[in-house]
């Protein structure tokens, strides 16, 4: 009995051998693509305060599983720097995610070049590239990405089965990463027109699984909301509070503008163009290939973009001050990838598979051009910490065993190598963050925290520009004014 479940489990898995390839590939592409990020062994913003006092601070914004899985991941609470470790398993999830995806959306049961490469932009589109950089998180915004995607490989098993993974996966990619909150809804409405202009299912069974699936994603994200998410401040950097019922809809597509005025700002314009063709081909390849009748069809195509594009950015846009910063806005790489994979199963066509191919390249050549912008601003900020340092060294102040209060003043901004890139770089400035002055409490962490300063500590509720301080040294790069007790640094 034993022998006969193991040669049925042995001939199953056989089945989907090639998946095992396409893995490899996926996890080839996407560490080649890394690796001058992980290379460049940069701090990236709460990556200065983890690695210095060894916090995870994650269930300030309900990430619960984040903390519970770094635990194990760190072998301790105090989490020490791993790195690359925790990239490297991020890119094993990323890997994961985009071969469940290949098998959802593919025609073949074998491995095609084509739609391998059409999948990249789910780890490659520049917005995640942001999460990628974080030493400590990387691993977790990944996870939020399978979490999403996993449930689609139940969508056609048992519907009790496939409602309690989507609950629970909707729960875990909750307490990862919230800006993930789009990815889900977005895969089963491109997976329910994929079905539909196929004509695999009938519209009832569509109908079913589509009301499964927000009924589903919906009570797992009650479930968070109610039990699980903790309070945030509308005055931190991002809220967790939607608008009041009349304001909600203004609300969401006021944020939803601002967000793809950032898009369109963002993203180069060979970007830009090559993301517009795809679309195009998106719409031309599905009315071309549709069982259906083509008016009908292009309705139904003309819904789908409507709702993937809405979705891109989760619950963010409902919310009073929703996040801007790259890292939320990912959602977008997901439906980059589903049109792509949709030009890619098509037998016919091949010069507008070249468009896509092209977009992929664009993000594999970004990929390694942003993280050398983070080696040079690394190294550009080492440079600039230690001017001042040797300076304060040889002020005579500094040697009278009195605790001083220190302000910087301005920041160093961005490596000249980042700033003679050409202007449609926009991206390289959003992604790469400052990292010295005093404009920003993670600009200090590196100068006040790393370097064993002896006798000064920072405060800023008080101003000392406007103590008229003694100007004490005079350089290219900054000025110091101060006295036996107050120290104020102005970058230049």
């Amino acid at each position: 009995m034993l022998a006969k479940y193991k040669n049925k489990i042995i001939t199953e898995l056989n089945k989907y051998s090639y998946l095992k390839k396409a893995f490899l590939i996926f996890f080839i592409i996407y560490l080649l693509s890394l690796f001058s990020i992980i290379r460049a062994n940069f701090n990236y913003i709460d990556d200065l305060g983890r690695v210095m006092y060894g916090y995870s601070g994650w269930t300030d914004f309900s990430r619960y599983t984040s903390t519970i899985l770094s635990y194990f991941l760190h072998a301790d609470t105090y989490l020490t720097d791993i790195s690359p470790l925790p990239q490297i398993i991020a890119v094993l999830l990323l890997s994961c995610a985009s071969v469940i995806i290949l098998y959802i959306f593919s025609n073949n049961k074998k491995i095609i070049l084509w739609n391998i490469v059409a999948i990249v932009p789910i780890g490659l589109c520049p917005y995640f590239l942001e999460c990628l950089s974080y030493k400590y998180d990387s691993p977790y915004m990944a996870l939020s990405i399978l979490a999403s995607v996993f449930p689609l490989l139940f969508i056609n098993k048992n519907k009790w089965l496939f409602s309690v993974i989507t609950i629970i996966c909707s729960i875990i990619m909750c307490t990862t990463y919230q800006a993930a909150s789009g990815i889900f809804p977005i895969l089963v409405i491109f997976y329910s027109f994929y079905i539909w202009y196929r004509n695999e299912k009938n519209n009832k069974d569509i109908l079913i699984d589509l009301s499964i699936s927000a009924v589903s994603f919906i009570i797992g994200m009650i479930i968070f909301k109610v039990f699980l998410m903790r309070p945030v401040s509308d005055n931190t950097y991002v809220s967790l509070t939607f608008s009041n019922f009349i304001e909600l809809i203004p609300n969401f597509f006021n944020n939803l503008l601002k967000y793809y005025s950032y898009v369109v700002s963002d993203f180069r314009k060979l970007w830009l163009l090559l993301l517009l063709v795809i679309t195009i081909s998106f719409i031309i390849i599905c009315l071309w290939t549709s069982k259906k009748n083509k008016i009908l069809t292009f309705i139904m195509i003309f819904v789908t973009l409507l709702l993937s594009f809405m979705l891109s950015f989760g619950i963010y846009p409902l919310l009073n001050k929703p996040l801007f910063e790259p890292r939320a806005m990912y959602g977008l790489g997901i439906l980059i990838a589903l049109m792509c994979l949709m030009i890619a199963n098509s037998s016919k066509f091949y010069i507008l598979k070249l468009f896509y191919i092209a977009l992929v390249w664009s993000f594999v050549a970004f990929a390694f051009t942003y993280g050398n912008a983070l080696a040079e601003q690394k190294r550009y900020t080492d440079f600039r910490v230690q001017l001042v340092i040797n300076d304060l060294n040889n002020l005579e102040i500094m040697d009278n065993g009195l605790l001083k209060l220190i302000q910087l003043e301005g920041n160093i901004g961005k490596s000249p190598i980042i700033d003679n890139m050409p202007k449609d770089y926009k991206m390289i400035n959003r992604l790469v963050p400052t990292t010295f002055g005093g404009d920003w409490s993670w600009n200090i962490q590196y100068f006040y925290s790393y370097f064993k300063i002896p006798n000064i500590y920072i405060d800023y509720s008080k101003d000392l520009k406007e103590m008229n301080l003694p100007l004490l040294k005079d350089t290219m790069y900054h000025q110091i004014f101060g006295d036996s007790n107050n120290i104020l640094i102005v970058l230049k």
